[in-house]
């Protein structure tokens, strides 16, 4: 079991994040949320936008920020070995 994980909660930030674009605020998205998680140790943030029909990935430990993908794509997690998230079919079902 990880070290932040106490089996009641995540002590300290997570790992990785999904974000949906507020569609009211998606500034604070791209902008506050990817300052704010950088600074705070998440080793990855993908922002999910339905409205631009895209995924950008932003991976810290490598310093690669906005990595734009369509939701067609499969695209693989950075921090694990064998995880990847296949964007199609979420873009299947939204449809």
């Amino acid at each position: 079991m990880s070290k932040k994980l106490d089996g009641k909660r995540c002590n300290g930030a997570p790992d990785f994040i999904i974000k949906i674009v507020s569609p009211g605020n998606p500034a604070d998205d791209y902008i506050r949320k990817l300052y704010y998680y950088k600074n705070a140790g998440v080793r990855e943030y993908w922002i999910f936008d339905p409205r631009r029909r895209t995924i950008t990935v932003n991976f810290f430990e490598q310093n690669i920020l906005n990595i734009q993908y369509s939701f067609d794509a499969t695209i693989k997690v950075n921090i694990y070995d064998d995880l990847y998230i296949d964007f199609s079919e979420i873009d299947a079902m939204l449809n």
